[in-house]
This record gives C-alpha cells, sequence and structure tokens, in this order.
C-alpha cells in the first residue's frame, strides 16, 4: 500500500502541448492498467517478452510520467484528469466531479469495468475475491456519484470472466476499463506474472473486429505510476512527480514501432480518450492536455519539441564490456550539433542521431546527451545511469542489438573479444554464412544483407584457430 501522496507536478506547459494533429474517431477505446513500476523496469526487461513484442507492433511512449504517487490518485488523473481521492482506504461514493463515464453516457455510448476477482457485480468493498486480491482502489470508477449504488450504472463494475461471455455473446462495450488483480498486475506478483496474465488475455482484445485491420479500436496500457523511488516529472524535472511509466497504445491505426518522445502524462490518455470518442467536455486537466495524436497514422507530426530519448543504455542498468551508446534528437528548431558527456568529460560530437560505443573503465557512470542550437547553447540535455563491469573471458555483440530492426544496407557488426589467451582472429557469420575474417580482438564492419530475420554470430579463435567463444544475436533487416 502506498500512503504516500506527492504534489502534482506545477509544471503544466509540459503537459499542454499544443500539437497540430488529429486523433481518429472511434466508438471502441478500451484501457488495461498495472500497478508501480517505473519505464526502465518494464521495456527491455526479459520477464517481459510479450509486453515488449507489443512495442514492437504498436506505440510506445517513452516520455510518460505519472502525475503523482499513490494508486487511487494516480489513476484518477486517467478518468477524471485530477486527483479527486486521496484516501486509498476509501469505501464511499460521493465525488460529483466530472468524470469519463459522465461524458459516455451522455454521449449514449455503454461502458464497462472488468475487474479481475471482484466477487460481483457492484461490489463495493475495499477488497475482495480468492485471497483478497480485488483491490477497490485499482477501480476508480465506483467512487463517483455517477455509479454509485441505486444508479444502476454500479452493475456495469463487472468479474473480469464477464468479458469472455460478452465477446461469445456477440457484445463489445464502447468504453471498457480493465485491471488483473494484485498477482496479475505487478503490485503484488512478478513482473513476468504481469506479463503472462497480458499473453493469455490481450490477443482475446486484439483478435476482435474492432481492434483488427479496418476496426476503430484504440488499447490503452498503462501503469499508475512508477516505482516508490521515482519520482520524476519528466525528462527535465527530476523531482516531484509519480514517475517514468511504459504507456503503451494499440489498434489498427497506430503506427508500428513507433516510439514517441513527447512529454505525456496520465490526463493526456484522458485527452485522446475524448478526442477519439468526441467526448466534451473532457474531465479535468484533460480538457487542456494534448491528446497523443501522433501515435495514429495519417496524423502529420508536430513541429514542438520532443526531448532528447537515450534508447540504449537503460537507466540502472549494467553493461559488461564496451558500452554502447544509442540515441536521438527531435527539435523545432535547427540542432547544430549533439555531445555526449560521461562523468564530466566529453567523449564526442555527433548530428541529431547517435550510435557510438565506448570503452568505459568499470564502475557507476552517468551519460548526458546535450544538443545545441545554431549559436551553440544547450537546448535539451538527458542523463543515462549505470553501471559499467569488466568483460572477462568472453566475447560481446555490441551491435546489432537483440530484436534490432536495421536497413539492408548497413549492418553494422562491432564485437570485440577479451580473453585469457591471444586472440589469433574474429569471424562473422549471419545466417550459417561466413561474412569474414578479422584480425585483432575488435570487429566493426558494415553489410549488406537481404530482408527478413538474422542471426548474426561472431567468434574468436585462437592461434590454433580452436574457437574460444561464439555469440549469436537475432535482429530483424528491414
Amino acid at each position: 500500500m502506498r500512503l504516500r501522496d506527492l504534489c502534482v507536478v506545477p509544471c503544466l506547459f509540459l503537459t499542454s502541448l499544443s500539437i497540430a494533429q488529429t486523433v481518429p474517431a472511434s466508438t471502441h477505446v478500451w484501457m488495461i492498467t498495472e500497478e508501480n513500476h517505473s519505464y526502465e523496469e518494464v521495456v527491455g526487461n526479459a520477464q517481459m517478452p510479450y509486453f515488449n513484442s507489443l512495442i514492437h507492433q504498436y506505440g510506445l511512449a517513452t516520455q510518460f510520467y505519472s502525475d503523482q504517487h499513490s494508486s487511487l490518485p494516480a489513476l484518477m488523473w486517467y478518468v477524471a484528469g485530477a486527483p479527486v481521492e486521496l484516501n486509498n482506504n476509501t469505501v464511499s461514493c460521493e465525488h460529483s466531479e466530472d468524470n469519463v463515464v459522465r461524458e459516455l453516457l451522455a454521449r449514449g455510448y455503454t461502458w464497462r469495468s472488468y475487474q479481475e476477482n471482484i466477487p460481483s457485480s457492484g461490489y463495493q468493498g475495499l477488497y475482495g475475491g480468492a485471497d483478497n486480491t480485488y483491490y477497490r482502489r485499482h477501480n476508480p470508477l465506483i467512487d463517483f456519484t455517477d455509479v454509485c449504488p441505486g444508479t444502476w450504472q454500479e452493475w456495469n463494475s463487472l468479474p473480469f470472466t464477464q468479458m469472455a461471455a460478452d465477446f461469445a455473446a456477440g457484445y463489445m462495450p464502447s468504453y471498457a476499463y480493465i485491471t488483473p488483480d494484485v498477482n496479475d498486475d505487478g503490485h503484488n506478483g512478478t513482473l513476468a506474472g504481469a506479463d503472462a496474465w497480458l499473453q493469455a488475455n490481450v490477443p482475446a482484445i486484439v483478435a476482435r473486429p474492432e481492434f483488427s485491420p479496418g476496426g476503430d479500436g484504440i488499447l490503452f496500457i498503462v501503469w499508475d505510476e512508477g516505482n516508490d523511488l521515482d519520482n520524476r516529472c519528466s525528462a527535465l524535472v527530476p523531482l516531484g512527480c509519480g514517475g517514468r511509466t511504459a504507456a503503451l497504445v494499440m489498434g489498427p491505426r497506430v503506427r508500428v514501432n513507433y516510439q514517441s518522445t513527447y512529454t505525456y502524462r496520465n490526463e493526456n490518455v484522458l485527452a485522446t480518450v475524448c478526442a477519439a470518442m468526441g467526448l466534451s467536455p473532457c474531465p479535468g486537466a484533460a480538457a487542456s492536455a494534448a491528446p497523443m495524436a501522433d501515435f495514429f497514422t495519417g496524423s502529420a507530426l508536430a513541429s514542438v519539441p520532443q526531448n532528447i530519448v537515450i534508447s540504449n543504455p537503460a537507466n540502472g542498468s549494467t553493461v559488461a564490456g564496451a558500452v554502447h551508446l544509442m540515441a536521438n534528437v527531435s527539435e523545432p528548431q535547427r540542432v547544430s550539433q549533439t555531445q555526449v558527456w560521461d562523468n564530466g568529460l566529453k567523449l564526442g560530437v555527433y548530428g541529431e542521431s547517435i550510435d557510438a560505443v565506448y570503452n568505459l573503465a568499470p564502475g557507476l557512470h552517468t551519460t548526458w546527451v546535450l544538443d545545441l542550437d545554431s549559436s551553440y547553447r544547450v537546448i535539451h540535455e538527458t542523463p543515462a545511469t549505470y553501471n559499467v563491469t569488466q568483460l572477462l573471458n568472453g566475447l560481446q555483440v555490441i551491435t546489432p542489438t537483440p530484436n534490432a530492426v536495421v536497413p539492408a544496407t548497413a549492418v553494422h557488426v562491432v564485437a570485440q573479444a577479451d580473453e585469457s589467451v591471444p586472440i589469433g582472429q574474429m569471424q562473422v557469420w549471419d545466417n550459417g554464412v561466413k561474412l569474414g575474417w578479422y584480425s585483432g580482438r575488435v570487429v566493426d564492419q558494415y553489410y549488406t544483407l537481404a530482408m527478413g530475420f538474422h542471426m548474426a554470430t561472431v567468434l574468436d579463435l585462437d592461434g590454433n584457430n580452436s574457437v574460444l567463444h561464439a555469440t549469436s544475436v537475432f535482429y530483424f533487416v528491414l
């Protein structure tokens, strides 16, 4: 349970972006909420292969930040554009603030809240189900007067098993709010368990006609807040909010493998719901928040600051051997150059895309990427903090990274070896074909390869041409 309520970020200008885009109209917008994990704990985590596969199929908000800590108020931002109720232990139904259910009903839409392990439809208790794994505070819609007992709307708060029954009957509500129980949403259980739940249940949703090609469905998979120690408000505001989280946007009209670098928060999801479904007014701060329109095909990308995105290495990660830094910059003004600094030392000067390899001393590192305008003044700067360990008796393939998508004309293979015996040569193989052999302990080569799935294998050999180590990486050539 989280009793700590941190302040809501005062820098609302970071949320109220002027984005000249449109969200496609939709009559089917669904949401799945997960619990209490920061972006870096989820994105790229080998315990969440299904969630990370969805990133490549749909869209990921890489600069998404929760407004505040504590489950119920953080979730309230998704449905009311305000924290509304700070007490996680409330069982009252007294809030008359505007909320998404009120606006849905005003427009004649249907809605349902599918809650795993809720004991029964309309249940009002604080906990319930097997081992009390249903938490009322993870079901924020039932705290509003629009859904109180006696309105008949309370019966739309249903056991999760009802979703399968609805699908079997050919029924799909316009708006659905889905919460796994606390063992399956990452709150009490593991991230591997949360991923398994998503893999077991999301396919049934996206297989529906509404989420198939030609459909109008939009599905969000979002987290209420980051972990207890994560108080970030944005890439530029390090403290005071609910942390950086991993927000997925899914649907047949979402850009494939799109990674947005706009700064978004929980109320931007609600603003997107309102824009898609034509809800007006949009509740709370969502009325002035920007919809997440850049995720959708057919909309021109807006000319607003997108900051700097460091895609590798991840914050908090451990890197063995050489460090492969990948970063991209997008600004509305001309960027004269980017610079990379590490622990106070400049490592290099680049253009708007950085793909560089550094041999750094073992220990803790904070690497900063800065972009500069035409007058060589810093526009933005973004850090990544990680730990470097020495590569001992092994072979490291630095690029391509696992599951990377690379252009056919520029497959860049970088690898290095560190062995206790002299290295006679290194070889590069791809899909069983030798691409070349090289002297020394470092490979840095470009190849042109056919489109499709590939497995790159790098070997290091001793002076007798016996293989010491072989390391393989799977990737995709486009």
